[in-house]
């Protein structure tokens, strides 16, 4: 070893043995396995984890070993886990920061849960209300004491939009938490060095950069009357704010580059070019009429 760097690589995987698992950890450990967009996994995982919340290792191994988690075991093995074992400690911490999402309020398991810490999450009060063992509120109150609320809200809600379970955009603090870049709503996206040239799936990539964006493209087709909005710089040097569900059935849908939009923004102005665009979205939602035809709108 030659520097302080070398010591730093060697011990940086340690690091769990002083500062133990923290929101941000398990956030780097969910980001190096396959879970993105991947809400089938997404969901095994976040049910081994509300499980491990309410239950001691023992238990937990036994639940994770059974053969419906096999799909995940490898995962778990390769990010969540110590010297092949299951880390405890995060599963715990990631099930308690789950149980503050939204997502959350209608399983069960969690329901129930709630009723014995007398809260409806771990940062909501002082567990003085529940059925909890002396022990159990001990180590909870621990966990508490070390762990900021906001983080643990970012890693549960962010969670479940990481692995596609929750559909809705990310907040600016979840975004900012997670590493992604999402729209803001109204008249512009994020700005910074995130910002890159919308691509659209099916979509021919643009020579321009007329659509500036951080948002990830997405893979489901928006809702019809979407409220997010897409920056568009015309020709005429001109912003023009389009809806998300318009922009993705002129590029996604019927394959328009960006000329086409250029030119019948211009021609028709964004009011017309929105209700036109609806209208055929509504009559022709596969598009194979409006392909057929030379131009549209």
């Amino acid at each position: 070893m030659a520097s302080e760097a070398d010591i730093n690589k060697l011990l940086e995987p340690h690091l769990f043995q002083v500062i133990g698992s923290t929101p941000a950890s398990i956030r780097d450990s969910v980001k190096k396995i396959d879970l993105k967009d991947k809400p089938v996994h997404g969901a095994y995982v976040m049910t081994v984890a509300i499980f491990a919340a309410a239950v001691n290792k023992a238990t937990l191994e036994t639940f994770l070993s059974k053969p419906e988690f096999g799909n995940i075991r490898q995962m778990v093995a390769t990010a969540l886990s110590i010297q092949g074992r299951t880390n405890m400690t995060a599963f715990t911490l990631l099930g308690h920061c789950l149980m503050t999402s939204e997502f959350a309020n209608n399983i069960t398991f969690v329901k129930e849960f709630r009723k014995k810490m007398g809260q409806d999450h771990l940062w909501e009060g002082n567990l003085e209300s529940g059925s909890l063992s002396d022990k159990q509120k001990g180590i909870l109150k621990e966990k508490k004491r070390v762990t900021e609320f906001a983080q643990a809200k970012q890693l549960g809600a962010g969670y479940v939009k990481w692995v596609g379970l929750d559909t809705k955009s990310f907040t600016a603090s979840e975004a900012e938490f997670w590493g992604v870049s999402v729209p803001r709503q109204g008249t512009a996206y994020m700005s910074g060095p995130e910002r890159a040239e919308t691509v659209f799936p099916g979509a021919a990539t643009a020579s321009s950069s007329r659509i500036p964006t951080g948002s990830p493209p997405r893979n489901d087709r928006p809702r019809a009357g979407s409220t997010a909005l897409i920056p568009f710089t015309a020709s005429d040097k001109k912003v023009y704010n389009v809806p998300e569900d318009v922009m993705h059935y002129r590029m996604v849908i019927l394959g328009h580059k960006e000329s086409d939009i250029d030119e019948s923004l211009l021609r028709n102005g964004l009011e017309r070019f929105v209700t036109t665009t609806r209208k055929l979205a509504a009559t022709d939602p596969d598009g194979s009429k409006g392909r057929a035809a030379s131009t549209v709108g």
